[in-house]
């Protein structure tokens, strides 16, 4: 995996060149990727913003997750994500998205009691909504701060992937 400065970079040069915008969603990241997003100079050009919603209540709420399904995932799913992928690219009005959910350790829900994240990454053309990748991470027991910044690394990594075979820049 290339550094997460390098996939940061290499994001804003695809998303500039090409005219498009991206805003993240994120849960189990706690604002991890927001924040490395902002650190990336010209960021103004193609990172509308962000939001961080911890629980379901607030992801219903901002992002217009269904909250039954949410509820019965303690809000950690593939659904999930895509739901909050799709209401952060509504919200903020950006071509792109990233969203991620998840676990940072032992929970009921959670069966391997290994940290667990799903990545959505959702497109709007037309305006018509489109989930384009979708992956989940799994990842041994460390920190809580630590699997957090992996989750972030993890999801600006698969992002830049995705753009990359995207528009064919390498």
């Amino acid at each position: 995996m290339s550094s997460v400065y390098e996939d940061l970079e290499k994001i804003r040069d695809i998303l500039v060149s090409n005219d498009k915008t991206l805003s993240v969603a994120e849960s189990v990241t706690g604002g991890n990727i927001q924040a490395l997003f902002a650190s990336v100079p010209m960021a103004l050009d193609f990172y509308q913003g962000g939001i961080t919603t911890y629980n379901i209540g607030q992801k219903v709420k901002h992002l217009g997750v269904e909250p039954i399904h949410a509820s019965k995932f303690n809000s950690v799913s593939d659904k999930v994500a895509r739901e909050l992928a799709f209401g952060v690219i509504k919200l903020f009005m950006s071509d792109f998205s990233i969203a991620v959910t998840g676990y940072v350790g032992p929970d009921e829900n959670n069966d391997s009691g290994k940290p667990i994240a799903f990545v959505s990454i959702s497109y709007i053309t037309n305006e018509k909504l489109s989930e384009v990748y979708q992956e989940k991470i799994e990842y041994d027991l460390m920190a809580r701060d630590e699997v957090q910044k992996y989750f972030a690394e993890c999801a600006i990594n698969i992002f830049c992937q995705y753009l990359s075979r995207t528009f064919n820049k390498h």
